[in-house]
């Protein structure tokens, strides 16, 4: 591997930015100094003007799901190049068993897939759609396989997850193996109810699907795995959180000392639910759905006010022609939407440009918080002498159009954000001191993205 040597940026370290520059030698960064002497052989990129953040960690991704009779549009390397040409360095997939499968050969089936294609580093979640006497077992072989975090969705009655007590016993399992679980958190008889209710008086058009999946059913769930975390002694981690009531009350609960990780996803703090009586509405049914206008200023709180950790953008892309054939029907459209190249231009643009969010409390929101919270850290999620040579170079007077047509889209012919002008361009972006993208385009490399062993973490921030 070359060595590679940026001249002259500003660098967000954790102890603030200094101009200076990076040398980077073996996949890490080996100095970090005012001037560097470049060594023979040496590629040099002049970053004069530029700032150097740590790569992107997209904690919450589905690549290559398949689900509702179909598979999500992107392979490992076409959506980590999307990712790439987005800043992120590093993303983490679901395990999701198929039916019969136990967790560790749906790890084993999603690492063979992954192996080899990826561009960049990459990790899953495990999930678990069960619970018996085995699942314990299960969880220990995860986690010496080097994946110590584990999904459970909520909505039990939609067909994966656990139901209360299932996940009560796998909270406790979490403690003795210092793991930590996430949620997906809405109330499954809630939801259920409700759909068959508007499946009965043939209310199922695009436009009625939000009023379908309340806000007060995320918050209800919440609130209680929450209570069963505690009563569990366990960290908990919240994903994709959707609405601004349930992050008031989740805040509530961090200042009374809980031990919450919260995540959101761009398309709850930019988008809206008007979306849902478009013509094309049904391009952006997802799980849970986009809320109102006012639930955003909530989540927004939350991101200023450091009661939210992480943005995930919950990737799951499917084509235009595979969302559009449930027809105008929310229980027939496939749920999800493309994103993993859009976390850093649309919450650069409307955090730190919009609403005077510091760059460093966004590198935290994505990088550094994921890379604490999933064991990552300082291996990635920071710029240190030592650490993975995991960069974005950005031009913060630069701007982009976001298109379906770029390399951030990935395989999806569709953008939830086609001709946003984000105020700001990636120029370079490096993954273990390789260049992955640079001028605009994607560079394919001899060397693939690794499985990152995850083990070992305090999940603390």
């Amino acid at each position: 591997m070359t060595k590679l040597l940026i001249r002259g940026s500003h660098i967000l370290t954790p102890r603030g930015i200094i101009q200076g520059d990076m040398l980077l030698d073996g996949g890490k960064i080996e100095r970090i100094d005012s001037t560097i002497k470049p060594p023979s052989g040496c590629r040099e990129i002049d970053a004069s003007g530029l700032i150097s953040i740590p790569g992107i960690i997209d904690p919450h991704v589905h690549i290559e799901l398949e689900a509702y009779g179909s598979a999500s549009s992107d392979d490992f390397y076409s959506g980590s190049a999307a990712g790439a040409a987005g800043g992120v360095t590093s993303y983490i997939d679901f395990a999701i068993p198929f039916e019969g499968e136990n967790m560790v050969d749906a790890l084993k089936r999603k690492s063979a897939s992954a192996a080899g294609r990826s561009l960049t580093d990459y990790s899953f979640h495990a999930q678990i759609n069960s619970w018996d006497k085995n699942k314990p077992f299960e969880m220990d072989e995860v986690i010496e396989a080097g994946i110590g975090s584990f999904k459970i969705f909520m909505p039990a009655t939609e067909g994966w997850g656990l139901d209360d007590l299932g996940l009560y016993e796998a909270l406790k399992h979490s403690v003795a193996s210092d793991s930590l679980i996430l949620v997906h958190a809405e109330n499954g008889d809630i939801v259920e109810g409700m759909r068959k209710s508007f499946e009965k008086n043939d209310r199922v058009a695009i436009k009625d699907y939000p009023k379908s999946r309340p806000s007060f059913a995320e918050t209800e769930a919440v609130l209680r795995a929450a209570y069963l975390a505690r009563k569990a002694s366990a960290p908990l981690y919240v994903c994709h959180l959707s609405s601004g009531e349930s992050a008031e009350e989740l805040k509530r609960l961090r200042r009374a000392g809980e031990n919450i990780f919260i995540e959101t996803c761009p398309q709850y703090l930019i988008l809206d639910d008007s979306l849902y009586s478009e013509k094309e509405g049904y391009l952006y049914v997802c799980a849970p759905p986009i809320r109102s206008k006012e639930s955003t200023y909530g989540l927004w709180r939350g991101i200023i006010e450091s009661t939210i950790d992480t943005i995930g953008t919950d990737h799951c892309p499917f084509m235009r022609k595979e969302k559009k054939a449930g027809g105008n029907s929310f229980i027939k459209t496939p749920m999800g939407l493309p994103g993993i190249g859009l976390s850093f231009p649309l919450m650069y643009t409307e955090g730190v440009v919009n609403r005077k969010l510091d760059l460093k409390g966004l590198v935290k929101l994505l990088s550094e918080n994921p890379a604490r919270i999933f064991g990552l850290y300082p291996e990635k999620g920071a710029l240190l002498e030592g650490s993975d040579a995991d960069i974005v170079i950005f031009d913060p007077d630069g701007t982009y159009e976001i298109s379906s047509a770029s390399p951030k889209a990935g395989n999806c012919d569709w953008s939830a954000y086609e001709g946003y002008e984000a105020e700001v361009s990636i120029e370079y972006t490096i993954s273990r001191g390789r260049v992955v993208f640079e001028n605009g385009k994607i560079h394919k490399q001899e060397e693939p993205g690794r499985l990152i062993p995850r083990t070992g973490s305090t999940y603390s921030i």
